[in-house]
């Protein structure tokens, strides 16, 4: 069974958000792709009853336009890897310019999984993998210690991630959420 969240709660979800740009077919195309990446045009041409061509051209579009990006996710917990997100609050000193330069700094760290920065804020969020949390501290230490844009952090290191990229990730969090909703189905 592949885990995801509820199709058709999701999809209610996106059309009420993105109800400008995308319609039904767009979301059913995402949730299709989401749920399996490897999907051909011919599949989601038979699931939603409409040509080749026209998946082709629905799809292509949505990658095009930024909206879809079709790729592998490493589930770190399912690989037995260790991680921790870090907290980093940025020096107020700092210029647009330097943060936008130690961001390429992080993107381009192969130990950094993720990097997310906030609106209004001067922080950003790392997760940082290695082998080891004893491993995974080390890095973390290396790239922000002494670095003067970098006014604090705070380091939490990760038990598990159920739910990642829309996806339910692990297998405990899977048959909670499928007893959850059948209750609540009745």
């Amino acid at each position: 069974m592949k885990r995801t969240i509820d199709e058709e709660e999701e999809r209610k979800l996106l059309q009420s958000i993105l109800e400008d740009d995308w319609d039904d077919k767009d979301i059913k195309i995402y949730q299709l792709l989401r749920n399996n990446g490897r999907m051909t045009d011919t599949e989601i041409a038979e699931k939603l009853d409409m040509s080749i061509t026209t998946a082709r051209r629905r799809r292509t579009k949505l990658e095009e336009e930024g909206y879809i990006y079709l790729m592998a996710l490493l589930v770190l917990q399912a690989v037995g890897v260790a991680y921790a997100d870090t907290i980093v609050k940025i020096n107020p000193k700092a210029s647009l310019q330097e943060l936008n330069k130690f961001i390429a700094e992080a993107v381009a760290n192969p130990r950094i999984y993720e990097v997310t920065q906030y609106i209004g804020k001067r922080a950003l969020l790392f997760r940082f993998y290695e082998k080891n949390m004893e491993r995974v501290s080390k890095h973390i230490n290396e790239f922000l210690l002494g670095n003067r844009l970098v006014q604090d952090y705070e380091i939490y290191p990760a038990v598990s991630s159920p739910k990642a990229w829309n996806s339910i990730t692990e297998k405990y969090y899977e048959e909670k959420f499928n007893k959850y909703r059948d209750e609540e189905k009745g």
